[in-house]
């Protein structure tokens, strides 16, 4: 059975986004996630609006109703794998996990479902053909070793007064992360929603990665520093069941602090030119921000220096809610706090000419401005001494200034 719509057939089972309702015309436009479009008539659905999507049910379905979906249905997209979890006792259904997700099918009268097997998924999410009779997390390799413990690092010997930036961020970074993982968890006895997730983004060498550790020491918790070359494989289905691993384990060694650095570069906006195994790994990081709870003691903290380049879905509301900017340029008062936060535990640096320093970095980042003490002693050891004098400090600042130069040229040549 099926409805005609701008000579595009839209068969009952498929899932449809609307993309305008003609109310003149009697019509409601709608894509489908093959790219295709077209129209049906609006008598056929009470009360939609655009944006929404639609799952129109077929033969094997109990209820016979066109369903409201959520944004996660539409991450389906044809290329995709699912794995056969559960047949019913009856025989009758069939559990498929799908990026993260569990869903029911009707079993199939021919080439019927078996638990275990891995199956290929059309570009309306249905059940296709058998790619394998095992699950897909052993499909053609084998088993991935990667301990989720290999992302813990200790947060360092690290403070709140060795952070140099705005006092405001910091205070209001700590003032979320306190909230998220209070063991108490009063914001959940209030009836408010959790805070799951805060967003970093600002230019290279701010410090976003520095205050996360700062907070993970600061209020006592694990760190888990995660980069996208040590959790994206090459194996279909490997770096979405990595993303599960590692969640899992947080919360089996909470409190704890997932800490996603240069969020971008593994979760970046899917596209029609994204590739398959991006849109099935920002498939898998909205599902698992979704399916933890706050009261299981895990803060996820994000980074990016493009949050444009991020997935929309990522920044609302009960995931990546809360979202904190670390300015490019600090002002001379931050330059200050920064350059005397670096320099704590450095010998000899009251030599420094603080003013001199704070005058000729203008427009320095935090990482450049911690640079001229590493310089500075490179020229002490050089002359074989254990501290710093006033003629390192002032070489250190020369020699990083050339270094920055250089840097910034070669990011313009990009």
């Amino acid at each position: 059975m099926s409805v005609s719509g701008n000579e595009v057939d839209v068969s009952y089972g498929s899932i449809l986004r609307v993309r305008r309702v003609d109310e003149e015309a009697d019509r409601i436009w709608f894509d489908r996630r093959d790219g295709a479009s077209g129209w049906f008539r609006r008598s056929l659905v009470d009360n939609v609006e655009a944006g929404q999507i639609l799952y129109f049910p077929n033969e094997a379905d109990d209820d016979n109703t066109v369903k409201l979906l959520s944004e996660e249905d539409w991450l389906v997209r044809g290329g995709d794998v699912a794995t056969v979890s559960l047949i019913s006792e009856d025989g009758s259904t069939a559990v498929l996990e799908l990026n993260g997700r569990l869903q029911t099918f009707a079993q199939r009268e021919t080439k019927p479902f078996i638990k275990g097997q891995t199956i290929a998924v059309d570009v309306d999410g249905r059940p296709g053909p058998m790619l394998s009779s095992e699950p897909i997390d052993r499909f053609g390799r084998a088993e991935d070793d990667l301990d989720p413990a290999s992302f813990v690092v200790d947060p360092g010997d690290v403070t709140l007064a060795d952070f140099g930036g705005s006092r405001a961020l910091v205070e209001r970074a700590l003032e979320l992360a306190r909230v998220a993982l209070d063991p108490e968890q009063r914001l959940q006895q209030i009836g408010v929603n959790p805070v799951k997730g805060i967003l970093f983004s600002g230019p290279s060498g701010t410090g976003k990665t520095h205050l996360a550790r700062v907070l993970s020491k600061e209020i006592g918790t694990r760190f888990y520093l995660v980069d996208g070359p040590e959790i994206i494989n090459k194996w279909v289905g490997e770096s979405e069941q990595r993303l599960r691993s590692l969640f899992r384990h947080a919360e089996e060694h909470a409190p704890a602090i997932l800490f996603f650095d240069e969020l971008d570069s593994i979760v970046a906006s899917r596209g029609d030119d994204a590739p398959e195994y991006a849109s099935r790994f920002v498939g898998q990081f909205l599902t698992a921000l979704d399916g933890f709870e706050a009261s299981h003691g895990v803060l996820v903290i994000a980074s990016t220096n493009l949050p444009g380049a991020l997935d929309s879905a990522l920044l609302r509301p009960g995931r990546l809610t809360f979202k904190l900017e670390f300015e490019g340029h600090p002002s001379p008062e931050d330059r200050l706090k920064i350059l005397q936060a670096s320099a704590r535990g450095v010998r000899g640096a009251e030599h420094a000419n603080w003013r001199v320093l704070v005058e000729t970095t203008d427009g320095w980042s935090a990482a450049e401005l911690a640079m001229i003490w590493t310089e500075a002693g490179v020229f002490a050891v050089v002359d074989e001494r254990d501290e710093l004098c006033a003629e390192d400090v002032a070489a250190g600042l020369v020699r990083a200034a050339r270094n920055r130069d250089v840097s910034r040229r070669q990011e313009g040549r990009k």
